[in-house]
């Protein structure tokens, strides 16, 4: 399957994602599902911009990301997939995205949210979301950079 890293990360394209992620899997093409972020053309152009020279970025919202996950995911081409959220990960994966793995990388502290591990913290609705991934057959893993070890998502939930 050529959707070599499908993560949950909230700033999207980054240091980490850049440097450790992409170089450690080889990926040729970046795909972002966020609704808001389609909506937005000086974000998504930013995003673009932050990408390395010849990879190209694309953005969607959660229906065309759908189709575009689900087209990429039958050919060689090795690809990133991006999303903000848990919620957006399940929409994908009720789509019919072939989702195996969904790494959770920076998801921001706040009111209503708990620390789940380092730099994520969670809402009761995203621990839901987590738990119905896997009920869905996507193994949810904690992975910040390619060098950390993934921890997995069911070690850290506490069932509350």
């Amino acid at each position: 399957m050529s959707l070599r890293l499908v993560r949950i990360d909230d700033r999207l394209i980054h240091g980490q994602v850049v440097a450790s992620w992409l170089r450690a899997i080889g990926a040729q093409r970046i795909v972002i599902v966020d609704d808001a972020t389609a909506r937005d053309e000086f974000l998504r152009e930013v995003l673009t911009l932050a990408a390395p020279e010849g990879v190209p970025v694309e953005v969607h919202d959660v229906a065309s990301g759908a189709a575009r996950c689900s087209e990429l995911a039958r050919t060689p081409e090795p690809v990133i997939v991006l999303a903000r959220s848990p919620r957006t990960m399940l929409a994908l994966r009720q789509a019919g995205v072939p989702i195996e793995i969904v790494d959770v990388g920076g998801m921001g502290a706040g009111p209503g949210r708990r620390r789940l591990h380092k730099t994520i913290s969670v809402s009761p609705e995203e621990i839901r979301e987590l738990r119905e991934l896997e009920q869905l057959g996507t193994r949810v893993e904690i992975q910040i950079v390619a060098d950390d070890r993934p921890i997995s998502f069911r070690s850290l939930d506490s069932g509350n």
